[in-house]
């Protein structure tokens, strides 16, 4: 039985599994028969060291293509039939995955969350995992050499099924390896690792062969694409080392993500990141006064809407200010509805939305206490005629808010002033 996603401790398991191996592939790696076939054998010669447990995404674009198929159906398709229709996706795939195996004489057996018992929150299309029945589990491995396991998907306890949401298969494969006592998760994707910026949009990005959970959480949230911070965080809470390598290159080590312990030098900046899946929405004119921001906040909450940057403006005069904040395209509609239904309520005179726009963040360990980094980036982007709409800083990540069409100029500005490329 594993804890909840929010968990903040770990625990040691009763349920090791010995030399277990837990390995996730994902929709690029499992794209036709071809591709299944091979991953197939790399999951044979695993099994030759010992137990495999597998996690497979849906194959290819098969996801997208469900979503598409129910917007034939319904402008706005019931969220509980949309997460049925979502998770045949991995139900296809773990099922090819498995025949091949018994085609090649290997032992193994497919899995859906739902046979396993992998329970969720009854939260449709972004539900966290609350438990996982690892008996059920352990007698699967211990009967099956290999056990091949639907990932995105789980179960509420009233037994609906539901889907985790972006980079869900991510975080199953780190649920199941906290929950099997696993030491490491390998990751397998269509690139060598993690690099510190998007090698397809800067060419002299550099793949980094090890990297904090710290670091990564704060890469993926800002828009990195290879590993979704939600199982990142969770294998940080369980100490799971993850390991994220190349599906046609298995000899490859990649990248090591773990705490970061005894590295010798702590990184300024380790990367750029780029998300132009974002919008920005504002909400005009409200009082200022205790509890109005409160009461947004909360309005976008009932509707599990995540909101990122957030920036208040005051107009001392009128005694007015107005809020505005990044969220994911996706989330626009639903944000715009649930603070118009609140204008009216707090007085505001307008709600206003800009989707043209892309944030450009720079993530490190080390940029805690250096004043000139910001002073790097800004000089940067104006001396570049880049216009910055806002600006967000902690102490791993500075993000600014650009025009869309000015992200990859940005991205590539700001890595080589880092002198990232060397």
């Amino acid at each position: 039985m594993t804890k909840s996603e929010t968990s903040q401790k770990t625990k040691s398991t009763n349920h090791k599994v010995k030399n277990i191996s837990v390995v996730k592939f994902g929709g690029t790696s499992v794209k036709n028969i071809g591709r299944i076939q091979h991953v197939a054998e790399i999951i044979a010669e695993r099994s030759k060291i010992g137990p495999v447990l597998v996690v497979v995404s849906a194959m290819g674009d098969t996801t997208d293509y469900l979503v598409k198929l129910a917007s034939h159906c319904s402008n706005h398709p019931e969220p509980r039939e949309l997460d049925q229709l979502l998770s045949v996706g991995e139900q296809i795939s773990i099922t090819l995955v498995t025949m091949t195996l018994h085609a090649m004489g290997v032992k193994a057996r497919s899995l859906t969350a739902h046979q396993i018992g992998i329970f969720t929150e009854t939260v449709h299309s972004k539900a966290r995992i609350v438990d996982i029945e690892i008996d059920r589990l352990v007698k699967a491995i211990e009967a099956n050499n290999i056990v091949v396991v639907a990932g995105f998907q789980g179960v509420t306890q009233d037994g609906d099924i539901t889907t985790l949401g972006r980079g869900g298969s991510d975080t199953t494969a780190v649920a199941l390896a906290a929950a099997c006592g696993a030491s490491v998760c390998d990751i397998y994707t269509d690139v060598d690792g993690i690099y510190n910026a998007d090698p397809n949009v800067i060419s002299g990005a550099r793949l980094l062969p090890r990297v904090s959970y710290a670091e990564v959480v704060e890469m993926a949230r800002l828009g990195a694409q290879v590993i979704h911070p939600r199982a990142v965080e969770l294998a940080r809470n369980y100490n799971v080392k993850l390991r994220v390598r190349n599906t046609f290159k298995p000899d490859h080590e990649g990248t090591v993500i773990d705490g970061g312990e005894d590295m010798e030098i702590v990184r300024t900046v380790s990367g750029v990141a780029i998300d132009k899946d974002q919008a920005r929405v504002a909400i005009l004119d409200i009082p200022d006064q205790p509890g109005v921001a409160g009461k947004i906040m909360q309005a976008l909450a009932d509707k599990h809407i995540v909101i990122d940057m957030i920036m208040q403006a005051f107009h001392p005069t009128s005694g007015l200010s107005s809020i505005t904040f990044t969220v994911h395209q996706s989330d626009v509609k639903d944000t715009i509805a649930t603070l118009s239904e609140l204008k009216d309520k707090l007085g505001a005179s307008e709600v206003l939305s800009d989707p043209d726009i892309a944030k450009v963040s720079i993530i490190g360990a080390g940029l805690a206490g250096q004043p000139g980094i910001a002073a790097i980036v800004f000089s940067t982007l104006g001396e570049a005629g880049i216009n910055m709409k806002m600006i967000s800083t902690s102490e791993m990540k500075l993000t600014v808010v650009v025009a869309k069409g000015d992200a990859e100029k940005a991205a590539k500005l700001i890595h080589k002033a880092f002198e990232l490329d060397t």
